[in-house]
């Protein structure tokens, strides 16, 4: 009995992509703990760090770090391999990305700070200033490793995490070049007003000058920071002589203050990110790359299309079909083989030659 055409296309797409060199995935991920000293103070850090496992010499290193659980039980819930997606991003472009666990999260020694920031004194200098203190300590500690290049670094942050990575540029820390801030500030449920305008107080408190330039991103529909309170605190912040590019992302679904790790939002905002790090003269993907593969491969048309692959998050694979001069690909799944299955799921609906060519962002099928 003959397969069904879709069933057949899938099939041959599978017998031949076993037959094409195999990729390797090229990091190497180290979980483990920073000792840092913070006001006189040792304390060890949960730490997580991937890196190209290939490259030699000293790399650029992005410090990741995380936001706020609204309750202490979760905050202690949290932990560095919870953004291996977003470090393993990092590390594709080149970068070392150091996931950083805080004070009294995770397996972070504590405590966690309390300064300031209630509804009795909705002062959120004090808290800002206490991570920012953390940041720069772990970046010292990571700065100390053989592989680590300490004049290229970049912090990004989510939520809390975001505050604290733009309190960070404020202190001028060596070696760091630019700030990504997605979705940050500080909610204070209790008092909500009374918090956004601490918040806007906060940014606009901070000096700015001849700081580093900011990347920021919020989406839309962000409920705890909607568009009219990002507006004020971008105008305060520019009011003082801030560099800050500000990415408004359409609704992400099915929350707003989730688009660090929400897989279509970072489809966008890891594609704005590059745009900046090149502006910045930092590193990312070389912009030649899609069309050279896509010369490479031979395909037609559509080539902006394709250039959007190399921007998108991991896991991700690409199918193509050569008869067909077409490609399929499909990003943000939960591992590779996933990537890789629904990769040539889709691409077989269309032809019967289907073949892996990418995974992730190492080309698997030579021509």
């Amino acid at each position: 009995m003959p397969l069904p055409r879709a069933l057949l296309a899938l099939t041959i797409g599978l017998c031949l992509a076993a037959t094409a060199t195999p990729a390797q995935e090229p990091l190497r991920e180290e979980p483990g703990f920073l000792r840092v000293q913070i006001d006189g103070r040792v304390a060890r850090l949960e730490t997580l760090v991937v890196r190209p496992d290939r490259a030699s010499g000293r790399l650029p290193l992005a410090l990741i770090t995380h936001g706020k659980a609204p309750s202490h039980t979760r905050m202690g819930d949290l932990r560095a391999v919870g953004y291996a997606a977003i470090a393993r991003d990092l590390a594709r472009r080149g970068w070392i990305a150091a996931v950083v666990v805080r004070r009294g999260f995770g397996q972070s020694d504590g405590p966690f700070s309390t300064e300031g920031a209630g509804c009795d004194l909705p002062n959120m200098v004090p808290r800002f200033e206490s991570d920012a203190k953390e940041l720069e300590a772990a970046l010292k500690a990571l700065t100390e490793r053989p592989d680590v290049a300490p004049d290229r670094i970049i912090a990004l942050g989510e939520s809390a995490g975001g505050a604290a990575v733009m309190a960070l540029a404020q202190r001028k820390p060596p070696g760091l070049k630019a700030v990504i801030n997605v979705a940050g500030g500080l909610d204070l449920s209790d008092c909500v007003e009374k918090g956004r305008d601490a918040l806007v107080a906060t940014v606009r408190h901070w000096p700015w000058k001849d700081t580093v330039p900011q990347l920021w991103v919020y989406a839309g529909n962000d409920e705890l920071f909607p568009p009219f309170l990002v507006d004020r605190m971008r105008g305060a912040a520019l009011d003082r002589g801030g560099d800050v590019r500000l990415i408004a992302l359409p609704e992400v679904k099915p929350r707003g203050h989730a688009a660090l790790q929400n897989g279509r939002a970072r489809f966008v905002w890891l594609r704005e990110m590059d745009t900046s790090l090149r502006a910045w003269n930092l590193p990312t993907h070389s912009p030649g790359r899609p069309k050279t593969e896509f010369d490479r491969i031979g395909l037609e048309g559509r080539a902006s299309v394709f250039e959007n692959y190399f921007s998108a998050p991991g896991e991700k694979a690409m199918a193509v079909s050569r008869t067909g001069k077409s490609f399929t690909y499909r990003y943000g799944e939960k591992d590779l083989e996933a990537a890789r299955r629904n990769a040539l799921s889709d691409c077989g609906k269309k032809a019967e030659d289907c073949r892996l060519a990418f995974e992730n962002d190492q080309a698997v099928d030579a021509p």
